[in-house]
């Protein structure tokens, strides 16, 4: 795998920091793409992300919109909160629930994160089922599990961030 400073693919897409995490050549091994930004642990660890910004969302309160173009795959937030066994976080859900919100994002049987407490602009990502764009992958990083958000197609300036929550809440517009 060889970085470069130059983005050379399809997308028309800046790379957030010039000759970081850009890729020259595709890389089987990694399932990388010349000209994307897509060695993935790297850019968790850097923080190289999509610029983004909040503001009032037509699906549901706020929510997270591009504030800068991104190619399909790129890295565009990640998904932070607090730990929490599973039984402390339903008990959480129930509240959160009772206020029309939630932060709750479930890593694994027994583990969730809470993003209400701690967390990033990420936890405003709202559902859709029809136009999601972003695409949630857990990465093991330095040991511990981390939520990356991955642009599924190319977004635009503006565009509201989405992903599929996995179920259907009423309340939700799509």
């Amino acid at each position: 795998m060889h970085l470069a400073g130059d983005s050379s693919g399809g997308c028309s897409a800046t790379p957030a920091a010039a000759g970081v995490g850009v890729l020259e050549e595709d890389d089987a091994a990694s399932g990388s793409v010349a000209g994307s930004r897509r060695c993935r642990n790297v850019q968790l660890q850097v923080g190289l992300r999509v610029r983004l910004v909040l503001g009032r969302s037509e699906a549901h309160g706020f929510g997270v919109f591009a504030a800068e173009r991104a190619c399909k795959g790129d890295f565009v937030g990640e998904y932070v909160g607090e730990m929490v066994p599973h039984d402390d976080a339903h008990a959480r859900g129930r509240v959160y629930d009772s206020f029309g919100v939630s932060y709750l994002y479930t890593l694994t049987r027994a583990v969730v994160l809470d993003a209400c407490r701690v967390g990033s602009r990420m936890r405003y990502v709202n559902h859709s089922r029809k136009n999601a764009n972003l695409q949630p992958k857990l990465l093991s990083v330095c040991g511990y599990i981390r939520v990356g958000l991955f642009a599924l197609r190319d977004l635009t300036i503006g565009e509201e961030l989405c992903i599929d929550y996995g179920y259907e809440e009423d309340g939700w517009r799509e």
